[in-house]
């Protein structure tokens, strides 16, 4: 059996609640660092989720940076949240789709649709796989970045080179030593009313402090479509903006984990805003 097979079944032995807590207890927590580390560093091989929001979705895993999406614990709390706002037959956006994990959480969960947005290179090979591996779940790949116009901008590959941000996003502004790479930007607005996609029930944007760009790009999808909204917001300055934004269409937004970015030592906040209009 190789070593992925077998510490995937001892995984399955760690019931999934009990799973993101195995940090706590230093015995526990070192015994499952010296297996990753021994066994499953630099391995890549395919997984289907066995629990948690994204369950039943396969992934191509590259360990270590995708021991969260093994375990099915990354981002529990906020995935969870996603999921449980999902409804069956809703048309989903996955804006900022690193590895694919949250696209798959909207797929497990019961939507019609998922439309995935992801400009970097290395990210786009790891969503196709996705699509490849499960298709049963209808998840389309848009090679783009998404702003508030149709152009072309850079984009700066940050230090964890599975994260990127437009050049003109504030976002850690002074990461100023990445690669860059010239990428197009689509304007939501443009691409609904095109007839190019459906517009969205629920929306999830991770973008790396361009989050004000994309929900200028969408104002009139908003207006039409009312989705549910779940964003991270990559700085106080950018939570008060998209808040006041948000509102002024019609919507409530709440800030999921107050203490989220002083637990992190990271000025970033997740936020979920609903239409006062819809149900």
């Amino acid at each position: 059996m190789k070593s992925a097979d077998l510490i995937g079944t001892a995984l399955r032995l760690v019931p999934w609640t009990f799973r993101d807590r195995i940090k706590h207890f230093p015995g526990l927590a070192h015994l499952q660092r010296f297996l990753v580390t021994s066994f499953l560093n630099g391995k890549e091989f395919e997984h289907v989720v066995d629990a948690g929001p994204a369950a039943g979705i396969k992934f191509h895993i590259q360990m270590p940076e995708d021991k969260g999406i093994w375990t099915g614990t990354y981002e529990v709390d906020f995935a969870t949240r996603v999921s449980n706002a999902v409804k069956p037959g809703d048309v989903a956006y996955d804006i900022g789709g690193w590895h694919g994990f949250f696209s798959g959480v909207l797929a497990a969960a019961g939507t019609a649709q998922v439309h995935v947005f992801e400009p970097l290179p290395d990210n786009i090979k790891y969503i196709k796989r996705l699509v490849t591996l499960n298709p049963d779940h209808e998840i389309t790949l848009h090679e783009c970045a998404v702003g508030a116009l149709d152009e072309t901008l850079d984009l700066v590959v940050m230090p964890q080179t599975s994260m990127a941000k437009l050049g003109t996003s504030p976002f850690q502004a002074d990461t100023t030593t990445g690669d860059r790479i010239s990428v197009p930007v689509r304007c939501l607005d443009n691409m609904v009313t095109r007839g190019g996609i459906a517009p969205p029930d629920i929306m999830k944007i991770d973008v790396e402090g361009a989050e004000i760009l994309v929900l200028k790009g969408c104002l009139d999808t908003l207006r039409l479509a009312k989705p549910v909204i779940f964003a991270e917001m990559h700085s106080s300055a950018l939570l008060a903006e998209g808040t006041s934004l948000l509102e002024s269409e019609g919507y409530v937004v709440h800030v999921i984990d107050k203490n989220l970015a002083a637990a992190k030592d990271l000025d970033v906040f997740q936020i979920h805003a609903q239409h006062r209009g819809s149900s």
